[in-house]
């Protein structure tokens, strides 16, 4: 329908007074005219000016012209359905897709879905221009109402939609709450519920966690959490499998007024590789599903066999207390090569095939003058191939000699001399996080370090590389000094730990010795805990991650707690349980929250966390 109408900003009775004047006045002007002219032509130019002069005139009273246009637009009805594949499951002795058969056989969905006024939902919304008997599939894999909701405000003001029709069984299981959605939406909801609105019975298991990486032999936690919905008092088993094969069992009791619960096991793996561990709970009879009563996890076995070979340029106590503690750690096959005065070896000489087939070289006190270029050679082809190095100094070491693996090591010589004198280890309080010197993971390592009893060293000036970290310098008469006692070097895929002093016998000697020969307690053991820190830091991939957070489960419902999942390695890979781990979450630039892990022993750290989805 369309209608026009003018105005004008002022009476209607002075436009008519305003085209009489100008009318009057046209007139007058062309009254007489000189030449005279034809009466035709003198009343056209009367016309003209009267014309003109009106509409100037007129603009002076603003004259508005409105064109109205008006459409009516009939009220729709949006109709959602259910479109998951949760619709086609069985609660007790109703069979949820006979039910949603039934009901859209006894409504006109042809009449309500005029115009594409239907959609189907599950974790998206499709609209349905043309509702047929097989529009429904129930086959989506999850089920987000808010989203469905979203959709009808959304189309709202373009449909002129009034209402909203939806059939479904409620089991939103993902995307935020639809509560919050429907609360603001300015339009009844009707729903069709599809279901038993009794309490379904479920027994599922919820999650399992572990660490992501272990080692043949070592012990770790799993924990396995299990929900309990509508079945209680009774005892029902869980069975923890490594690549399914048992390996633990417990029974657990539910309870009434209980849900949650969870089980503690312990995992050791007998070899290396990948594992899947799995954890499964027993069927009940009544139960919704019984495809949520097992989940699994990998978890990443290193082998503990570390194959070492040692250099030493001579015997000595150093090398006697070294061989031993590494000989005592059941994780490392040491090979051991001592030379003599001359070229030659005390027992078997070296082998290319042996040291190429090592992890680790570690030279104490080597190379020295007498040592061969051949055996050089050999060391220098495999070291330069980023094979990790350990180097101990001792005073016979022949640091023109050492120049030959510069490329790896954390220094490089600028002058030498054999006079030695007494130092003490100097460890600043911000290098206490590095995994070469933590001792029992407390406050109290540094100070540890830095009481330790004197060892040598000599009179050997080196230049630190820009790209080597110092982890302890050194005192001399308690005075303290800028020269490095211990350094790293991590370039790429090359690691090497350098001390530059010996004597570390005495760390064991006049330290914890006399401690463990009366059977007491005392300080750790620093040399054999710094060793196990090396060649466990020098063996650690670039590849490993040292903090990994996740959540058990991909997927959530609205509203359900999120369990987040974290654990903290050191650069050794080692488990830290004094670490503090925030997760943060942000939604946008406004929205964002901060949520603190807890320890769960062993590294892991986890939080339960509600509220997310009105986050």
């Amino acid at each position: 329908m369309h209608s026009y109408s003018i105005g004008i900003n002022s009476s209607w009775w002075l436009v008519a007074l305003v085209a009489a004047l100008s009318l009057l006045s046209a007139l007058w002007y062309y009254s007489r005219v000189h030449p005279p002219i034809g009466r035709s032509l003198r009343s056209v130019l009367t016309a003209l000016r009267w014309l003109g002069l009106l509409l100037l005139l007129l603009a002076l009273f603003e004259p508005v012209l409105s064109l109205f246009h008006s459409s009516t637009q009939e009220p729709e009805l949006c109709v959602l359905l259910d479109n998951s594949a949760s619709m086609r499951l069985r609660t007790g002795n109703v069979d949820r897709w006979d039910q949603y058969q039934s009901v859209l056989r006894g409504l006109p969905l042809r009449d309500l879905a005029r115009d594409e006024g239907m959609s189907l939902f599950d974790e998206s919304v499709h609209a349905v221009p043309a509702y047929q008997n097989d529009s429904v599939t129930a086959k989506g894999q999850r089920t987000d109402i808010d989203r469905a909701l979203r959709f009808c405000v959304d189309n709202a003001a373009s449909r002129n939609t009034q209402a909203v029709l939806m059939i479904t069984d409620g089991a939103s299981n993902t995307g935020s709450n639809p509560l919050y959605q429907a609360e603001q939406m300015s339009m009844p909801v009707y729903v069709i519920g599809i279901g038993d609105t009794a309490e379904v019975r479920d027994l599922s298991v919820q999650s399992i966690v572990s660490n992501d990486l272990s080692y043949v032999g070592n012990t770790v936690p799993v924990s396995v959490r299990l929900k309990s919905v509508g079945i209680a008092d009774r005892s029902v088993h869980v069975v923890l499998k490594d690549d399914g094969q048992p390996c633990g069992e417990q029974d657990v009791v539910l309870h009434p007024q209980q849900q949650n619960y969870t089980l503690n096991f312990d995992y050791a793996a007998a070899k290396e590789g990948i594992h899947k561990l799995s954890a499964s709970v027993e069927e009940v009879s009544g139960e919704l599903s019984t495809k949520n009563n097992s989940a699994g996890c990998f978890l990443k076995v290193l082998g503990t066999k570390r194959t070492i070979v040692l250099f030493a340029g001579a015997p000595s106590p150093d090398l006697s207390f070294i061989r031993s503690a590494l000989e005592a750690d059941k994780s490392i096959q040491l090979h051991c090569y001592v030379q003599k005065e001359g070229a030659e070896f005390y027992g078997d000489a070296p082998s290319a095939a042996l040291v190429h087939a090592a992890e680790q070289v570690i030279f104490v006190g080597f190379p020295i003058a007498s040592t061969s270029p051949s055996v050089l050679q050999m060391l220098q082809t495999e070291i330069l191939r980023a094979k990790p190095l350990l180097f101990i100094a001792s005073q016979g070491v022949d640091y023109t000699k050492l120049r030959l693996f510069d490329a790896v090591l954390p220094f490089s010589v600028q002058s030498s001399r054999a006079n030695e004198f007494s130092i003490t280890a100097d460890v600043k309080p911000g290098v206490a996080a590095n995994p070469l010197i933590r001792l029992q993971g407390d406050a109290e390592d540094v100070q540890r370090w830095n009481n330790l009893p004197p060892i040598f060293r000599t009179e050997t000036f080196v230049r630190v590389k820009p790209e080597a970290e110092i982890v302890a310098s050194m005192k001399v008469n308690n005075v303290a000094l800028s020269d490095p006692l211990i350094l790293t070097r991590h370039v790429q895929h090359s690691k090497c730990v350098a001390v530059l002093g010996y004597g570390l016998y005495r760390w064991k000697m006049l330290g914890n010795a006399e401690d463990q020969a009366h059977g007491k307690s005392g300080d750790p053991d620093v040399l054999s805990l710094f060793l196990q820190n090396s060649t466990k830091w020098l063996q650690s991939s670039d590849d490993e991650r040292t903090v990994r957070i996740r959540t058990s489960r991909e997927f959530y419902a609205g509203g359900e707690r999120v369990e987040f999942i974290g654990q903290v390695y050191d650069a050794a890979m080692r488990p830290i349980e004094d670490a503090t781990v925030t997760v943060h979450v942000e939604r946008g630039s406004s929205q964002q929250r901060d949520i603190v892990l807890g320890s769960a022993g062993d590294g892991r750290y986890t939080a339960d966390v509600d509220g997310l989805a009105r986050f």
